[in-house]
């Protein structure tokens, strides 16, 4: 009950905080989570996992590089995750953007451009456990030389902070994990970047006058099986203080993102997908003073239109080998059918008494119908079977053969 209060004193300390989670372009958590959409469920305790994510976008002869030739405008971005769970409900994460190649004023790249400080509270069930809830906290630390790029969702170099809220519906209480949700992020954004100078010509100096904020969102919809997962959703952001005009990625945008999540085996995942933009294609940068130019000028939209992505899911923590699960938590027969894979699941249920009670007990009515059911289709099958003809007795066939 303790380890209860804490928890939920915890996620109300966060939701309270006047910060805001950060663009759902970024990827924050290894674990629990679509492509770009956080479910309000975490991994059980003592889960460590590794995540890396790789996100890439080209636009052919897009513009003249120094020597007179067409340039390809590329985007490849490659992050690394490591996320710990503390307990069933809190995790924390360390998100390093470890490359980015921009090709910005034909510059290659930013190595090491930002870090993403994350903590999650979340898998506090409603509804009898089928809608989850959950709150996540941001901080981004810069580390970049060159800011306020095409072609990446607006940052003007200083620390970034947010919260999110997060919320989940499964299908299956039961089994939460292995069941369709649909999950939905809202979150506010705040960039701190009063005073930042976004100028990208070294001699002139352009200072943000006032903070830009934003509101993001996200929805999913996942479909796992036990080898696929299928992904859908919806995400964007949109501005409610904009950056100045001379920021690229200054308009609110929406997109959509399909994939895929392949689970060859028990510890290992590899996820594809592919972004594309719905909405927000006006191009409302002002170009021409302080070095603010179209990037790049053969490009049909102000921000990449898609983009293709990879990532590779590796579950250190736990190491399993089989079931932990305790037999004695529930009262099978042996004669149950599938009681070893159920007994398998229920170590994901955690140490809630109360939960687990409640779910042994879902458990048992579900058995109890299932037998119920068999009971009633024997019964039918037995009432319309043929009546079998009655053997004639010896004297009647000598009396036949006669």
């Amino acid at each position: 009950m303790r380890k209860r209060l804490l928890t939920l004193l915890l996620a109300a300390m966060l939701s309270a905080a006047t910060v805001s989670e950060l663009h759902a372009q970024y990827v924050f958590t290894a674990a629990s989570r679509l492509i770009r959409t956080q479910e309000a469920l975490n991994p059980k305790s003592g889960s460590l996992t590794f995540f890396s994510h790789f996100d890439f976008n080209t636009t052919a002869g897009a513009y003249t590089g120094q020597l007179g030739n067409l340039v390809a405008h590329s985007i490849v971005t490659n992050s690394i995750h490591l996320d710990y769970a503390f307990t069933n409900n809190i995790l924390v994460a360390l998100n390093p953007v470890v490359y980015t190649d921009i090709h910005h004023q034909d510059a290659a790249s930013n190595v090491f451009e930002r870090i993403f400080l994350t903590a999650k509270v979340a898998s506090f069930g409603i509804a009898n456990d089928y809608v989850y809830l959950g709150g996540m906290a941001t901080v981004m630390l810069p580390l970049a030389q060159r800011w306020n790029q095409y072609g990446n969702p607006y940052s003007a170099g200083g620390p970034e902070l947010g919260i999110n809220l997060l919320l989940s519906y499964y299908a299956d209480n039961l089994f939460p994990r292995e069941s369709f949700n649909l999950n939905l992020n809202l979150g506010l954004y705040n960039y701190f970047d009063s005073g930042k100078n976004i100028s990208n010509t070294p001699a002139q100096t352009f200072k943000v006058e006032s903070n830009s904020a934003a509101i993001t969102y996200s929805i999913g919809a996942k479909y796992p099986t036990a080898s696929v997962d299928l992904m859908l959703e919806i995400w964007g952001w949109a501005y409610i203080s904009e950056p100045p005009a001379q920021a690229y990625t200054r308009e609110s945008m929406t997109f959509i993102s399909a994939g895929v999540r392949l689970k060859p085996v028990e510890f290992l995942a590899l996820t594809l997908g592919f972004d594309y933009q719905l909405a927000g294609r006006e191009d409302r940068t002002q170009y021409g003073p302080f070095g603010i130019v179209r990037r790049p000028p053969n490009a049909p939209t102000n921000y990449t239109e898609w983009r293709a992505l990879f990532g590779v899911q590796f579950n250190i923590l736990p190491i399993a080998f089989g079931s932990t699960a305790d037999p004695s938590l529930i009262d099978f027969t042996t004669g149950s059918q599938g009681s070893d894979i159920i007994l398998r699941k229920l170590e994901d249920i955690g140490d809630d008494k109360e939960s687990t009670a409640r779910k042994i007990e879902e458990l048992r009515r579900r058995r109890q119908d299932i037998e119920k059911n068999l009971q009633q289709l024997r019964a039918i099958l037995k009432e319309t079977e043929p009546a079998k003809p009655e053997e004639k007795k010896p004297e009647e066939k000598k009396e036949e053969k006669k």
